[in-house]
């Protein structure tokens, strides 16, 4: 594979099989999301185990992030997440100044169709309400969180998890 830099602050660019394809497409289709949720709830497990209390958090937001993704992509029936902001926008669910690139849970989780649902399920709606809280910022604090915050939040990300796998 080959890579060249297009130019300063833009996507690189990769020829595979005499095709360009841009580097994000190469990470955000519905197989790269799918795994990266597996994978980034296996490194909060990994981190909460090693007493890293606010890195597990972290972690494990990029679950549901990348699992409501999976979903979504699925549901519109997308290969790429450009492909899905392109989809929505043609649609109408998202405003042209809207966009799937976020990391705002609730905006994704509005855009699967099933919060209503959710909101029904008292349960699953508090631990969503514990899961929303998840900003990516927390990569630049110096608080470390604590053993039973960490432990919530990884409970509900788990069950949360569970809960989108089989509704939606």
């Amino acid at each position: 594979m080959e890579r060249d830099v297009m130019s300063p602050g833009s996507w690189f660019s990769h020829r595979l099989c005499g095709e360009d394809v841009m580097a994000h497409d190469l990470h955000y289709g519905v197989s790269e999301q799918a795994k990266a949720s597996k994978h980034r709830w296996d490194d909060a497990q990994a981190l909460f185990k090693a007493l890293r209390w606010r890195g597990a958090m972290y972690m494990a937001g990029y679950v549901i992030e990348c699992l409501l993704k999976t979903k979504l992509m699925r549901i519109f029936d997308c290969r790429h997440l450009r492909e899905l902001d392109e989809e929505l926008q043609r649609r109408g669910a998202i405003s042209a100044q809207a966009t799937v690139f976020t990391h705002q849970l609730e905006v994704l989780l509005r855009l699967t169709q099933r919060i209503d649902q959710l909101r029904q399920d008292q349960v699953h709606w508090r631990l969503f309400n514990i899961v929303n809280r998840w900003v990516p910022a927390w990569r630049y604090t110096s608080n470390l969180s604590n053993p039973e915050d960490a432990e919530d939040f990884l409970q509900a990300v788990d069950r949360l998890r569970q809960w989108i796998e089989h509704n939606v």
